[in-house]
């Protein structure tokens, strides 16, 4: 009796599971870019690209216009992203720009610094143990 049980269970579970499977690949899942500490980058409707924490909602709302990761830290900058003549945004450095502003996080901790001028983000960065001469380039994510 017990061994038909779990034949049954078993049976149940592998259904549920090609069900599950079969779903999630006729639904489509936003893209994002994992980055460390349950954080990611992840586009919306409007095709923004906003930073978001697993669970916890809209860190930065975007659109965030380049980034980098530097071991747990995250850095970036927020507005818009002047295409120049390469293919790929993120083919090239994000170049300082008075029009965007500026964030730093900290992803251990959640340590959050934002709306930072060019000038003071990159000395806040060297607090964080990240050089001042980080380069960010624009998040792909693709359409």
């Amino acid at each position: 009796m017990y061994a038909r049980r779990a034949r049954i269970r078993s049976l149940l579970s592998a259904i549920v599971a090609a069900n599950l499977l079969l779903t999630s690949c006729a639904t489509s899942a936003p893209f994002v870019v994992a980055l460390p500490n349950g954080y990611y980058l992840l586009r919306d409707r409007a095709t923004h690209v906003a930073l978001v924490k697993r669970g916890g909602g809209t860190v930065v709302a975007g659109p965030i216009a380049a980034y980098a990761v530097a071991g747990n830290v995250v850095a970036g900058c927020v507005g818009g992203w002047q295409r120049q003549s390469f293919g790929y945004s993120n083919e090239s450095p994000f170049p300082d720009s008075a029009d965007c502003r500026y964030f730093i996080l900290d992803t251990p901790t959640a340590r959050m610094e934002t709306d930072l001028a060019p000038e003071a983000w990159r000395a806040r960065l060297e607090t964080y143990g990240v050089s001042p001469k980080l380069e960010i380039t624009a998040p792909v994510l693709p359409q």
